[in-house]
């Protein structure tokens, strides 16, 4: 059963320490990475799929400067290169998201259960976030 960003909210500290210990793996590795760096990495996605069309020079040169600008200490240029093009499906949950206005859409992409539907659809997002130091100190029972 899938879990949505609602409910995680709302569970107990007890109830919140049980799920993250039932994460598996990869599942541990998102939930520690910030808010920010979740849409930041689908977005890049979506710049990289807009690449592939047939573009401007100056459109061209606008998505490679966003994307250099996005290389930092913590979502380093190895990460973003590891990102693959955004596939048609993930392109639509993008496209449905945005009838929210672009603040909301980016909660959306965020949100727990819609990301890992942009990673079960592009792996690499995935791939990216363990090549960056995005990843915030995981949760412990230990910080309680």
């Amino acid at each position: 059963m899938i879990i949505t960003s609602e409910q995680i909210g709302r569970q107990s500290s007890d109830e919140r320490i049980a799920w993250l210990d039932s994460l598996n793996d990869d599942e541990s590795v998102i939930v520690h990475v910030p808010v920010g760096h979740r849409y930041t990495i689908v977005i890049i996605s979506e710049i990289k799929r807009m690449l592939l069309h047939d573009l401007s020079a100056a459109h061209r040169l606008r998505f490679l400067e966003f994307l250099d600008s996005h290389t930092d200490m913590v979502l380093t240029a190895e990460a973003i290169a590891a990102v693959e093009p955004m596939c048609d499906e993930a392109f639509e949950l993008v496209k449905e998201a945005r009838k929210l206005g672009a603040a909301k859409a980016l909660d959306v992409f965020a949100r727990w259960e819609v990301f890992n539907a942009f990673v079960a659809l592009n792996p690499s997002l995935l791939s990216a976030i363990k090549l960056s130091s995005c990843r915030s100190r995981p949760f412990s029972k230990e910080t309680q």
